[in-house]
């Protein structure tokens, strides 16, 4: 029986026959405990992130493709078929491979991606890109060298340098060898030795490199020698060294602080994916431990920006474009009190490193999302997601930590998830 009650009549019962009844039972049963599957959330959490990851990568090959021909969707829509079918062929098909052979084959395409970033840091040239990222780091570290304050150099397209002191010296070396850009070829060299024994497997290293292969966002950041991938990416190994080697706040106080402190001098960004991966066992930390820890990390952070206030106080506090106002002005204090909300919530919420690493991905993205969406309307939506107004390459900061969950067993969660009696 079915009842009804409204204001006008009371008791109102509608007979439904047992069978239906039973049926329409068994049925919210078995839906239930299908959704309700870890199984089926983690299958749907992969979804989402490969959803994520080709958003990502269709941003880019729309705007800049529009460049080249006149109907972009000519090329999105057979990249969306092509990516989703070598993804769904490494979600099911990867088991099949032998390990050795998967061994040969992973250095082989490490050894490929490589050589290609070789060829475009040689081939392309910087001053003929629109994009001045290196040549900030670049102008940086000459003014350094040469005995004048670094943070009034200027790019190559007139802007100021905007990373913290950390990260532009992190660069001195590939200065010294003739390009800054060879910051991202030392990157993905570690990424490729210490990708297996964070992922434990060759098999879910394998897949990792493989979508990175095939994201354009990737190969953007290398062609136009940009920095911003590569610092999330060693970010990344750094997190997943540390959830390795089961460092704590308690027990490990002054390394993760200083490695924070010092991590803290390259982005403001990085912020972001440190609290998601600490917060919790922040929370858990003794009292002295929750008070020691932030003030390490920020009196390793000052003494890293010491030498450049006792240099220049005033350009590097009052200048119109110190590296402060310019890591800074990319949200409202309204934005911040929502990102940094969604944030918290999301830090006290995962349970496995994979989830950790996808609530990442989704801070990052919502950070940027949140800030073009605010401009837009500030502009009245005057110029296009497209334009040059709109910097999408901010999207490319949570590609490492969405490769991560993508890499994880895949054909494990899909086979539950269509059959969740599976154990």
């Amino acid at each position: 029986m079915i009842h009804f009650k409204n204001s006008e009549n009371f008791g109102i019962i509608i007979p439904l026959p047992n069978f239906a009844i039973n049926a329409t039972s068994s049925m919210l049963s078995q839906l239930n405990n299908y959704f309700s599957s870890y199984y089926a959330y983690d299958a749907m959490s992969k979804l989402f992130q490969f959803f994520l990851f080709l958003s990502i990568n269709i941003l880019f090959v729309a705007k800049y493709s529009a460049r080249i021909i006149e109907y972009p969707i000519f090329i999105t829509i057979p990249y969306l078929i092509l990516a989703s079918l070598i993804y769904w062929l490494l979600s099911f098909k990867i088991n099949y491979i032998k390990i050795n052979k998967l061994r040969f084959v992973y250095w082989f395409i490490s050894g490929i991606i490589l050589l290609i970033i070789v060829l475009l840091l040689h081939f392309i040239n910087p001053l003929s890109v629109h994009v001045d990222r290196w040549s900030a780091i670049h102008f940086f570290i000459k003014n350094l060298l040469s005995g004048q304050y670094p943070y009034l150099a200027h790019s190559h397209l007139g802007n100021f340098s905007s990373p913290f002191p950390v990260w532009e010296c992190f660069h001195i070396p590939f200065y010294l060898l003739g390009d800054v850009g060879y910051g991202m070829l030392f990157s993905f060299i570690v990424l490729s030795i210490l990708l297996v024994w964070i992922l434990d497997s060759y098999r879910k290293a394998f897949i990792y490199l493989i979508l990175l292969f095939i994201s354009p966002a990737f190969w953007y950041e290398v062609a136009v020698r940009s920095d911003l991938f590569y610092n999330l990416l060693l970010c990344f190994l750094a997190i997943g060294i540390i959830e390795k080697k089961q460092y704590s706040i308690q027990k490990n106080l002054l390394g993760l602080g200083v490695l924070c402190g010092l991590f803290l001098s390259t982005r403001i960004a990085v912020i972001i994916p440190f609290i998601m991966f600490l917060f919790q066992n922040y929370i858990k930390a003794s009292l002295s431990s929750k008070i020691l820890f932030p003030i390490i990390v920020l009196s390793t952070f000052a003494l890293t920006i010491l030498p450049f206030a006792i240099w220049n106080f005033n350009a590097l506090f009052f200048f119109k474009y110190n590296p402060f106002i310019l890591q800074f002005r990319q949200g409202s204090p309204f934005e911040m009190i929502i990102i940094w909300s969604i944030i918290i919530v999301l830090s006290l919420k995962w349970k496995t490193i994979t989830t950790c690493f996808s609530y990442t991905a989704v801070g990052l993205i919502l950070t940027v999302f949140l800030s073009i969406l605010f401009r837009m309307i500030q502009n009245h939506f005057i110029e296009g997601l497209f334009s040059d107004a709109y910097d999408i390459t901010y999207f490319n900061m949570a590609l490492p930590f969405i490769l991560y969950t993508l890499a994880q067993d895949q054909s494990d969660s899909f086979s539950k998830l269509m059959n969740p009696t599976i154990v």
